[in-house]
């Protein structure tokens, strides 16, 4: 599959010499559903702006299906980019807020109407074609939003926030609706959103992002499983951080002591040397809380906590425990299937948790983010 975007030491720095995007590169392949994510300020949407032209670059150089774009206005780039805040006009119809970037290319009339009731009826609201916008729900007019960015049949579609104006389950309900409609029309989308959530539900590739840089590049489960940093650990997802020293280093495995005990994990690549001190991550699903120490499957490390506080989350509970650390670590429970009530561990309580190697990581300390 060919690149069509390809960004190149790519920096950006505004007044007040806010480095916003530092010597960004990469590459992204056709068809892609791209996502940057990151906190406010990371320069996710600096990056998002300067691929669509509404930003320029002080260094480095936009590439659109090999040609160098970097100086060219948005209406020059095969791009659309849809806003966050929707961007449709009040006083037109839908059908002529779909149809107004054809009508002002000098499309005929007819053309324009068939394109129009085409978009219309992919979004499901081609029944809506002449109200206005304020009569709509907020996720109709992020619908005609998309179709209107869509219209001009753009080689990329550029997405900043799209989903952020929508409530919670409306919001749950179109990521599944944007992420049919990539596989539908099959160009290539790139998302900036700061909700790990929407990233890790529609995303082909995830790249994170923090202080103008990108941390890590890869696909939801890489950057769930194996986070690159503690940051990006802590970012995607939830992650109990432990902090030990390296008691033995074998090729494939190490064993941490903390304060409390020891935890073997698998190396995955990382070189690590006895003396060492690290951080160990461990999703909250992960652990399992078993009767005690003698009950824990094979190989799998013992932690010996007591229950903080038991938080109800319908289909699951979340046990936090004192284990010696300054955060409490974290437990989730799944609810067994048919259960008629939950017996949830009252604060006190004395908990032992089993990990399996396998789902431990183990940084460097030092590693700043």
């Amino acid at each position: 599959m060919d690149n069509i975007i390809e960004l190149q030491g790519l920096t950006k720095t505004f007044k007040g010499n806010v480095r916003a995007v530092d010597d960004i590169s990469l590459a992204i392949r056709e068809g892609e559903f791209v996502t940057l994510l990151g906190p406010s300020g990371c320069g996710k949407t600096t990056t998002l702006r300067m691929i669509g032209g509404f930003e320029f670059p002080d260094q480095g150089r936009v590439l659109l299906d090999g040609e160098d774009v970097t100086d060219l206005p948005p209406y020059r780039r095969p791009v659309n980019m849809v806003f966050q805040d929707f961007a449709l006009f009040p006083h037109m119809s839908v059908a002529d807020n779909v149809g107004y970037g054809l009508r002002i290319a000098g499309v005929n009339k007819g053309e324009v109407g068939d394109r129009v009731a085409n978009l219309l009826r992919m979004v499901g609201l081609l029944d809506k074609a002449n109200n206005r916008p304020f009569e709509l729900s907020n996720g109709q007019r992020q619908r005609i939003a998309l179709a209107r960015a869509l219209i001009r049949q753009p080689r990329v579609l550029l997405l900043d926030e799209p989903l952020s104006a929508l409530d919670l389950k409306l919001r749950e309900a179109m990521q599944v609706e944007l992420k049919h409609l990539h596989e539908q029309i099959g160009i290539t989308f790139i998302m900036v959103t700061h909700d790990q959530t929407e990233a890790l539900v529609m995303s082909d590739r995830i790249l994170v992002m923090s202080a103008g840089r990108i941390l890590q590049d890869g696909t939801p489960t890489e950057l769930y499983d194996a986070p690159a940093t503690p940051y990006v650990a802590n970012f995607i997802g939830t992650s109990n951080m432990i902090a030990g020293r390296v008691a033995v280093a074998g090729d494939d495995a190490l064993i941490v002591h903390f304060e409390r005990g020891e935890i073997r994990c698998t190396v995955n690549g990382r070189r690590f040397e006895a003396g060492d001190l690290v951080t160990l991550s461990v999703r909250p699903e992960k652990a399992l809380v078993v009767e005690d120490a003698a009950s824990a499957p094979p190989g799998y490390s013992v932690i010996e906590g007591r229950v903080i506080d038991c938080l109800f989350h319908g289909n699951s509970f979340r046990i936090e425990l004192d284990i010696g650390q300054d955060a409490p670590f974290v437990v989730e429970v799944q609810l067994q299937l048919g259960a008629d009530s939950v017996m949830m561990p009252p604060p006190g309580t004395p908990l032992t948790v089993a990990l399996n190697p396998d789902t431990v990581t183990a940084f460097a300390t030092e590693t700043a983010i």
